[in-house]
């Protein structure tokens, strides 16, 4: 029952209901102008001691957003909503299980097809593998063990969501959690100890959510989130912070890679790159800017490479390497959908979407890719998966555009024989291209176009780069527009609850 509805509301409802079987049997004006006065009346007081209860709801929890935006996102209409109307269920999960399965594993049969045509059958091996961890270095060898008030802070910052897999609900949990945490902690420490991620929590609970919202549902416009047990996700937090710390203690983060470090974010990734531009531009220069786009980046990782790359790379040995070996192998999933479980599936790539070790493990299985633009003159940007290259040029004379689609095609070339070796695969066709300048200069260009492995990459009007819509003058009209659009869209939602 609604939290809203007293006894008013109900004897209303009840004489309503009596007036209405009144004038469905006798058909006379007068009964049923009765009816409809006091359906009106009903209604008003439904409408009224609904706005009183969110009024007051809304003062109560002015101060806690969460759950201020909790309650009201639940009221809400949501656009990215998915649906297979008249599909059986327990077949449609079963179906998107496999397809989420075998959707990599055709990634890494393509990429396979692909070594085999180039090199004969010959695989290279990954571009670092003899790399040798400096010296210098103290290597991360071991975990430091957790006191009980460092698992509380663990528990405290934490998002207090629930999964399936859990054997109790979160808020529960953390309810008793005074009489929990010595538990808790052991367990933690445990698998710190031995190196041993445990089996029952290498099962993903898989919710799809729409890639963008708007979009009709089917299976290719899914992207598949990864929902853990929570004690999971609290040994994942005490193994970031400390994998963390050791690889921003030796420098060993890409300096241009904004994604998952304090200070850094798509807003400073984007200010590093939009000042760039805007400075070519006043030099009456013009800017070619590729954004590059991975298939299934998370999902495609290589076990073994990432392994070897902790090793070698990162210094990352003992004990540590030992308990990512445990959290990589043996993992599963399930996908549920409306409540619906489907079977489980076994995953031999990848790391976890939505988890809290998968972007770090993404960003050092990555961090070649740095090292081999670099290599080139093109100025780069990385947030996570999502990698700007850019590269300024007088338009006055031909041969310096050439020379500049010439380093950028070298340096995608060059990107795409590491992404193959290391088992990543670069979407060709969703690779775009957008040539920023101001009006005169852009008038001096000859036609031109990037060509990216089999694909030519046309250049576009706009294009999206980490949430912001770019257009080819930098105007921001176009993102203007859309972030107007989303706030009506939203606006008019909140009026329907207002």
């Amino acid at each position: 029952m609604v939290p809203w509805y007293d006894e008013e509301i109900k004897l209303a409802k009840k004489e309503r209901r009596k007036a209405e079987r009144k004038w469905r049997t006798t058909k006379t004006t007068a009964d049923f102008n009765k009816f409809k006065s006091l359906k009106n009346h009903c209604t008003q007081l439904m409408r009224k001691a609904k706005c009183s209860f969110f009024s007051d709801f809304v003062k109560e929890n002015s101060n806690n957003q969460g759950t201020l935006f909790k309650a009201i996102k639940g009221m809400l209409v949501e656009k990215n909503a998915i649906s297979f109307p008249g599909r059986n269920e327990t077949a449609l999960v079963n179906e998107l299980g496999k397809y989420f399965v075998q959707k990599i594993s055709n990634i890494h049969s393509e990429i396979n097809n692909e070594i085999s045509s180039n090199n004969d059958g010959h695989v290279d091996p990954p571009s670092d593998d003899n790399e040798e961890y400096p010296g210098d270095v103290s290597h991360f060898d071991a975990f430091e063990p957790l006191s009980e008030d460092d698992v509380r802070k663990l528990v405290v910052d934490s998002h207090k969501k629930s999964c399936y897999l859990d054997p109790v609900p979160t808020d529960f949990l953390v309810k008793c959690l005074d009489v929990l945490l010595p538990v808790i902690t052991k367990i933690i420490n445990i698998s710190l100890e031995t190196g041993h991620f445990p089996r029952d929590w290498k099962e993903a609970i898989i919710l799809p959510i729409l890639k963008k919202s708007g979009l009709e549902s089917a299976f290719d416009n899914l992207r598949p989130i990864s929902n853990l047990a929570y004690i999971s996700k609290l040994i994942e937090r005490a193994v970031y912070n400390q994998t963390h710390d050791h690889i921003l203690r030796c420098g060993f983060y890409p300096v241009l890679q904004s994604a998952y470090r304090r200070y850094h974010s798509t807003e400073t990734a984007l200010l590093k790159v939009l000042n760039d531009i805007l400075l070519s531009m006043n030099s009456q220069r013009v800017t070619l800017l590729v954004l590059l786009d991975l298939s299934s980046a998370f999902d495609t990782i290589d076990h073994g490479i990432l392994l070897e790359r902790l090793r070698s790379k990162f210094g990352i040995r003992g004990t540590v390497l030992s308990w990512f070996s445990s959290y990589l192998s043996g993992r599963s999933q399930r996908v549920m959908l409306n409540g619906t479980l489907s079977d489980s599936s076994d995953l031999n790539f990848g790391v976890p979407q939505g988890s809290c070790l998968g972007p770090l493990l993404f960003i050092l299985y990555a961090s070649k890719l740095f090292d081999i633009i670099n290599n080139h003159s093109p100025d780069l940007h990385g947030f996570a998966d999502d990698t700007q290259l850019y590269v300024s040029f007088k338009p006055d004379y031909p041969c310096d555009q050439c020379e500049a689609i010439s380093v950028m095609e070298s340096c995608v070339n060059d990107l795409r024989k590491w992404m193959i070796q290391d088992k990543l695969k670069l979407n060709d066709g969703k690779t775009e291209l957008l040539i920023i300048g101001s009006k005169q200069q852009l008038q001096k260009l000859n036609p031109c176009h990037v060509r990216v492995g089999n694909a030519d990459v046309l250049p576009v009007p706009i294009a999206r780069d980490l949430g912001v819509w770019l257009d080819s003058n930098l105007k921001m009209s176009c993102h203007i527009t859309k972030t107007c659009g989303a706030a009506f869209y939203w606006l008019h939602n909140i009026k329907r609850i207002s």
